[in-house]
């Protein structure tokens, strides 16, 4: 008996928008997170499905520790991949980067990172030199392998 041979079949690379600049990620095509222990701070820039605290995103997409990533986000000092002392605000092309915050529960808030902040977030470490480009490369295949189970409609 011959072996059947199954080719994978995913939905294909979809190209960057070139209206929309660079990135594979934005965050009109996720779903609009409904559950009401997620309102967000302000409330004119819906939080979007999947989203995840500070902390996991550390872990899981850049393989570091939570207090690393929360080093970078707060500008604290820091050392590139060279090993210079460094301390500047978390920048994207020159402009900050900017997150919502999750008012959970009556607390001050969290904040929570969808996976076009995180895109964006790879992209701002990688320009200031936090990440190497083979980790801004892992970053993104693994944000990039998790949104295609979120991706609506013929964004996928």
């Amino acid at each position: 008996m011959e072996p059947i041979i199954i080719e994978p079949e995913g939905p294909p690379e979809r190209p960057a928008r070139p209206d929309r600049s660079q990135y594979l990620l934005y965050d009109e095509d996720f779903p609009v997170e409904t559950h009401a222990k997620f309102r967000v701070a302000p409330p004119d820039a819906p939080l979007r499905v999947p989203h995840f605290p500070v902390s996991e995103v550390a872990t899981w997409a850049f393989g570091r520790s939570p207090d690393w990533l929360k080093h970078q986000l707060q500008g604290r000092p820091w050392k590139n991949v060279s090993g210079q002392r460094k301390s500047t605000p978390l920048l994207l092309q020159g402009k900050p980067l900017e997150f919502r915050t999750a008012l959970r529960y009556g607390s001050k808030g969290e904040r929570r990172l969808t996976l076009p902040d995180i895109e964006r977030l790879a992209w701002a470490l990688y320009e200031r030199g936090g990440i190497d480009g083979h980790r801004l490369q892992r970053t993104n295949e693994i944000i990039h392998a998790v949104a295609r189970q979120y991706l609506k409609g013929e964004a996928r």
